[in-house]
């Protein structure tokens, strides 16, 4: 018997968790506003409870900067992960100039590093282009090659997902990133989206071509007038669905590159998140040509990271709900990892104006209750690093500090499960509930629907059968009633945490 770890797409980090005396300088927080800790973080193949606590760093290269003293205020407060942002089509080598600084900073503190890749997020200027040759990178191109036109015949300030210098400059920068820098555990695809223009066309040559390639493979035969198919034309369906496929392949071909420098390398992905109000799975790739479940169906990402920016906990709630329905086969542990960015606000912001102390720690917590795998806060504005243009971070994160036991409840490992024909065992470490889900075709699949816009797919959550055992133990054993091939999850429950395994296929 064979068993093959075939995730989809999830690599789940070890938990360990500290539960350390409480010091005097929290009796200055109401426990009913705190936040316990969890812990750090280390990336591995082993399928264990983790909280990813990240702080996106906005910037770093126009201010004046410590970076030790930015990760030892982040450590301090029981925080483990840097995310710093990049642009692949602006001032990108002078922006990696500072990476090694922050990496090492990174290392003494335990903190893992991240490159948050700026895709569409304009083209500049910022640092000319003349400026890369003094930089070891070795990247070529200008801005010109790269920016795309609009159906009015105006220049956008982003780049062509159809243009080959675009594509060309992208996978240059991914092979840099992670040829130069291997401390880097991730790539966080950012404005992986059209940006400034929702529902306009893209009206370059390389669009034009592209898109006409798309309707003669698809059995369509172009009307001969563009205007047809902009918004409101009499075929903007077909130019909206277009729309969504060379962000696809950009995001496909991120992951090839990626992977072909470093096997293991985290490929996760920023994304507009639902709204309360008028919002529908398929507004996404029709507005900004965002196509989340798509991704997630093919593998094509990770982790997700939606963009979830809102001043009060109901929108929060929101928003979670939709992105669990119909983005990742449901929580708790759905098809991939949810770890949502949120902020402390201030100006700036999404919110536009800093949020209570109350509202951030019930956002938290909410996020932990409904089985996300963590949260990113933008931005860092604090010890190492001001601006002036953001709220500053500190009082937020002492909120969330890991010398105190105020609020935490214990977590387990689920350790990898072993099976012999169709009996799957497995221990965790501590008592509870076990079930075991299992399918015959991936417990994930992505399945279409018509909606009111485009058709779209979300990933869903019909296709496995879950065995139970409501005795609490650290043993668990199920006998799968068909033989293999067969895929399975596992799932713990012991009444503070639903921890789910990676998805399993198992062959005879």
């Amino acid at each position: 018997m064979t068993l093959i770890s075939r995730e989809i797409r999830l690599a789940v980090p070890v938990l360990l968790v500290f539960l350390l005396a409480v010091t005097s300088v929290f009796a200055l927080y109401s426990s009913n506003i705190y936040v316990a800790n969890y812990g750090t973080i280390r990336y591995s193949w082993k399928a264990y409870q983790s909280e990813l606590r990240g702080v996106l760093v906005q910037r770093l290269v126009e201010f004046a900067h410590n970076d030790t003293l930015i990760c030892e205020t982040l450590s301090k407060y029981g925080f483990n992960a840097v995310y710093l942002e990049i642009n692949p089509f602006a001032w990108t080598g002078y922006a990696m100039s500072a990476f090694q600084s922050m990496i090492n900073a990174c290392k003494v503190y335990n903190l893992t590093f991240h490159v948050l890749l700026t895709v569409n997020a304009g083209t500049g200027p910022g640092y000319p282009d003349s400026g890369e040759s003094e930089f070891p990178y070795g990247f070529t191109g200008y801005r010109s090659n790269w920016v795309t036109k609009l159906d009015d015949g105006s220049t956008a300030t982003t780049i062509s997902f159809s243009s080959t210098a675009a594509r060309d400059r992208l996978k240059q920068v991914v092979l840099a990133l992670l040829t130069y820098f291997p401390a880097i555990i991730d790539l966080n695809l950012d404005y992986i989206r059209y940006t400034d223009y929702n529902y306009r066309v893209p009206y370059d040559d390389a669009s034009k071509t592209a898109f006409q390639t798309w309707l003669s493979a698809n059995g369509k035969t172009f009307t001969g007038n563009w205007a047809d198919y902009y918004h409101g034309g009499s075929h903007w369906r077909d130019f909206a669905q277009w729309r969504c496929v060379p962000i696809n392949d950009i995001v496909r071909d991120i992951q090839t590159w990626a992977k072909q420098v470093r096997p293991a390398i985290m490929i996760s992905a920023d994304v507009f998140t639902p709204w309360s109000g008028d919002w529908t799975p398929d507004l996404n790739p029709e507005v900004i040509g965002q196509d989340v479940a798509y991704w997630i169906s093919q593998g094509y990402i990770d982790s997700v990271n939606p963009m979830n920016y809102v001043p009060n906990l109901a929108e929060l709630q929101y928003r979670i709900d939709s992105e669990a329905t119909y983005w990742l086969g449901q929580l708790p542990r759905g098809a991939i990892p949810l770890v949502p960015f949120i902020t402390q606000g201030g100006p700036g912001s999404d919110v536009g104006t800093a949020i209570s102390n109350a509202t951030f720690v019930s956002q938290i917590n909410y996020l932990r209750t409904s089985g996300c795998n963590g949260f990113i806060i933008w931005k860092y504005e604090g010890p190492g690093f001001v601006t002036g243009e953001f709220t500053k971070i500190e009082g937020y994160l002492q909120l969330i500090n890991k010398s105190s036991t105020k609020g935490t409840f214990t977590t387990f490992d689920q350790y990898v499960p072993s099976v012999s024909g169709s009996v799957i065992t497995w221990i965790t470490t501590v008592n509870t509930t076990g079930s075991a889900e299992y399918s015959t075709s991936p417990i994930f699949p992505a399945i279409p629907y018509v909606g009111t816009l485009l058709d779209y797919i979300n990933i869903d959550y019909s296709a496995g059968t879950v065995l139970t055992n409501s005795n609490a133990a650290t043993q668990h054993a199920f006998t799968v009633p068909i033989s293999p091939p067969f895929y399975y999850r596992v799932r713990d429950n012991d009444s503070n945490i639903v921890l789910a395994s990676p998805v399993y296929l198992v062959t005879g």
